[in-house]
This record gives C-alpha cells, structure tokens and sequence, in this order.
C-alpha cells in the first residue's frame, strides 16, 4: 500500500522510538543480525528498500529477508516481531481501513475507473509508537495520504495478522459493497486486481 505519512516515513528513522540494538534470542533475530542488521532503525531502512511484492510464505516472518520482498503485512509483520522479540512491546503493529483511491495509491486509478468506482476499502499495515504512525511498505507516495480516509484501526499480534487481516478487510468489504451496487464477492476481485496493478508479476501468490 501507498506510505500513510509521507513526511513521518521519510523522517522515521531519525526518531529515537525507533533507534534501538537488535538483542533478541529468538531466530529470527539471529537471522537478521546474520545479515548484518544490528540495529532497528538498520532492519527499517533495509526492509523500505525491498521490492513491494508477497513472498512465498507468508507465515514466515523470515521470507522477508530469504526472498528479499515484502508487502505492507509482510514487512510490518516482520518489524513488529523483531521488536517484540527485543522488549519493545511498544511497538504496535497495527491494520487500519482506508478509502483505496489514486490519490492516495498512485497505480490503481486505471483499475478503479474500470469498475466504475473512486475507491475501495484496503487493508493496511503500519506500526504505531506511542500514538506515532510509521509507514515502511516503500512504495511511492500520493498527493494525498490514507490516513485521511481511514476508517477504523486495530493492533494485531504478528503471529496472528494472516487470519485476523483478511476477516477484518473482508468485513469491510462486505459492509461497503452493497451501497456501491456490489457483492462481497464481485468486490474482492477488485481489490485484487489494484494489489496487482501495484505489484510485479507472479507476485499474487496469496494475501498480502
């Protein structure tokens, strides 16, 4: 997904929320400082950098790094996890519903003209610190921010975004298509195909 905030992505690493060594046992953690990550604000700036695409696996946190790509859920997912393995439980990762629209998501106006709409509810994940939004998809930015439109926000453990994601986007789905002249079921595909016009090819290989 589009950067929520693009002045806050962009001057995210200078926070000191985010400046802290990566000290965690877990395998995870291992695996990141493998790479010769040793710090969060060092994880951030390699995580922004990689393709916006949904790896294999998306239950492992680690595809991240092995495939070197990542979606809005799956780098957030493996942000929050590091942290958390750290004692920053400060570190929320968060799913918030947003208005999908080409300003805000520069790519999927073609998609949305085509079925007739201005937007569509999406799905998307950010981390939240104390109250402070951050955005590290690394996709490009719109001439206006998602967080204008969005609609509601909910924490999520990692281990549990796969599930509690899609249910949550799916309802939203649901609640919104009827006045817009759609099914649930006419409306996802929709959705899908923006996620596409986003994404590299053979890249939709499950939920992002």
């Amino acid at each position: 997904m589009a950067e929520l905030t693009r002045q806050t992505a962009m001057n995210a690493t200078q926070s000191t929320l985010l400046k802290f060594p990566i000290t965690g046992t877990s395998a995870l953690c291992k695996e990141v400082r493998a790479r010769g990550l040793h710090s969060f604000e060092q994880l951030i700036k390699y995580v922004r950098s990689l393709p916006y695409s949904r790896p294999t696996d998306g239950n492992d946190p680690c595809a991240v790094l092995r495939e070197r790509r990542g979606t809005c859920s799956s780098k957030h997912r493996l942000l929050a996890a590091v942290a958390h393995d750290c004692d920053h439980a400060e570190v929320q990762l968060m799913v918030g519903i947003f208005a999908m629209c080409e300003a805000n998501t520069p790519g999927v106006g073609t998609v949305l003209d085509a079925a007739g709409l201005t937007s569509i509810p999406e799905a998307h994940c950010y981390l939240k610190i104390n109250g402070e939004r951050f955005d590290f998809t690394g996709l490009r930015s719109g001439t206006a921010s998602p967080f204008e439109s969005l609609v509601t926000e909910q924490v999520v453990a990692p281990a549990a975004l796969a599930e509690r994601k899609i249910h949550f986007h799916k309802d939203a789905i649901a609640a919104w298509a009827p006045a817009h002249g759609l099914t649930a079921k006419a409306a996802w595909p929709i959705r899908e195909a923006c996620i596409a016009a986003l994404a590299p090819p053979r890249s939709m290989n499950q939920y992002g």
